[in-house]
């Protein structure tokens, strides 16, 4: 009998392997897909044991819930974790950053699962038609007919699933249970808040759970299929269950340390931050103070005054929106978003710490010289709700605008090689004053305010890049060394 060839021997290797693992991808299929259509069935023929317990679970805990607005919005914090807004930041975020650091097949398989998260729900909320819990004392307005399933608890389950599975190999083996625990328990924490808020039976929650289970196991199965079928490149991994961890889409692998220059960084960065608080305070109570009745107090307020008399519902809502591009939400996550990003693109932890650095320090910096300062805010009717009264000077928004798109520009300048990159500068330039201006629409601040804003994120965003980033042109960029294709 003829031996086997070597060739032939490594085109079959791990086999055996590949079809356990198709046969245990298509168990979990049928794992989340079976209890599925068993709750499907129950709930469109009443079944009196499963009606019993949605009922007095909906009902008992709307009665926990409804008289403590604390828990409420606790809550509410919790199951955006499953949210749809939620899962597109981060299952795009995922896919972008997959790309730049060429693990491409690994982002097409974020990518399709998402996508099909996107179509999934929505249809079969459609299809099922069943109505929401009928509670005492609601405390989230939804869309009646859209109970089963629950949308949070499948978006959760998919969501924090993939990005388990792709992080998984790149973790350490000790550090690999306690991911793993994280993702349970904010996957089994949003499902709880569903039935705390009211918004859905426990029936919809454990539809959700087993409908996401199955998704995302034939989403992997494929990937599997798909991988082994087409013979990837040698530099990407052929499977997200089965990376080795020389494969695995590491965060930062590059040995730039995260800061240049070390202590010395973090010590000119204080005086800079000290010398700032310094000046803006002492020209905040020189303009409140010395200047309140001369002929710069007199133009913040009749500038503020001439903005009230363009006010209408339309101008408003446009306002909002342009306010919007320097509020708190946009800041966190285009924060976040900006650093991970850069991660990728760098191979450092360099980018992550200058843009926590700069938001973080202007955040410091405007409460600081906003304490010192005190100044009240403009008397005529404002647009704003729950604003500090006495943090006039300077503008937050003004600031945070500056330095979050002051942050993007500096990285892209400094990791980019087109000589066009330079472009990117107008992305404050323009953003910042737009911010700036619809603060004074709303009679949240005045002009001087405004500007001192501007000037604490514009300088404060530049020390943090001459200090914290390489010069311009000569930053890395995305530190993936793409290993050579073995020739057939």
């Amino acid at each position: 009998m003829t031996a086997p060839s070597p060739t032939r021997h490594a085109e079959t290797a791990g086999l055996g392997r590949f079809e356990r693992r198709s046969a245990l991808a298509g168990l979990a299929v049928l794992v989340g897909a079976v209890p599925f259509l068993l709750l499907w069935l129950l709930v469109q023929r009443s079944w009196s044991p499963l009606a019993g317990l949605d009922g007095d679970v909906a009902a008992g805990l709307n009665d926990v819930v409804s008289d403590s607005p604390v828990l409420v919005t606790a809550l509410q914090v919790v199951t955006d974790l499953g949210g749809t807004g939620t899962a597109v930041f981060v299952l795009v975020l995922l896919t972008v950053v997959l790309v730049v650091r060429d693990h491409r097949r690994l982002a097409a398989f974020v990518a399709t699962t998402g996508l099909g998260l996107a179509v999934l729900g929505p249809v079969t909320k459609a299809v099922v038609d069943r109505a929401r819990p009928v509670v005492e004392s609601p405390v989230v307005a939804t869309p009646s007919n859209a109970s089963f399933p629950s949308g949070h608890s499948m978006t959760a389950l998919v969501t924090w699933g993939v990005v388990l599975l792709v992080a998984l190999p790149a973790v350490h083996r000790r550090a690999r249970r306690w991911l793993i625990a994280a993702t349970v328990v904010v996957v089994v924490a949003v499902g709880f808040t569903r039935l705390a808020l009211g918004v859905h039976f426990v029936s919809d929650v454990l539809a959700g759970w087993a409908l996401g289970a199955g998704w995302l196991a034939a989403t992997t199965a494929s990937f599997r299929a798909w991988e082994h079928e087409h013979h990837p490149p040698a530099h990407e991994p052929l499977d997200p269950l089965d990376v080795r961890p020389d494969e695995a889409p590491h965060a930062a692998p590059g040995p730039v340390p995260p800061l240049p220059r070390g202590r010395q960084a973090g010590l000119r960065l204080l005086a800079v931050a000290a010398a700032l608080v310094a000046t803006l305070a002492g020209l905040g109570l020189l303009v409140t103070g010395l200047l309140g009745d001369s002929w710069v107090g007199r133009l913040d307020r009749a500038v503020v005054e001439w903005f009230v008399q363009f006010r209408s519902p339309t101008a408003t809502a446009v306002v909002d929106t342009l306010g919007a591009l320097a509020g708190t939400r946009t800041v966190v996550l285009g924060g976040l978003a900006l650093g991970v990003l850069g991660v990728a693109v760098a191979a450092s932890w360099r980018p992550l710490v200058f843009v926590a650095v700069v938001l973080g320090g202007e955040v410091l910096l405007y409460w600081a010289t906003a304490q010192l300062v005190g100044r009240l805010r403009p008397t005529v009717a404002d647009l704003t709700q729950g604003l500090p009264t006495g943090a006039s000077w300077p503008s937050g928004h003004a600031a945070a605008a500056m330095a979050l798109y002051g942050a993007a520009a500096a990285l892209v300048v400094v990791h980019g090689r087109s000589p066009r990159r330079w472009w990117v500068l107008t992305l404050p330039l323009l953003v910042a004053p737009v911010v700036a201006v619809s603060r004074l629409y709303v009679a949240a601040h005045y002009p001087t305010d405004v500007l001192a804003g501007l000037v604490l994120g514009g300088v404060w965003v530049y020390a943090c890049t001459r200090l914290l980033l390489a010069a311009p042109g000569r930053g890395s960029r995305a530190g993936v060394r793409r290993r050579a294709v073995a020739a057939p």
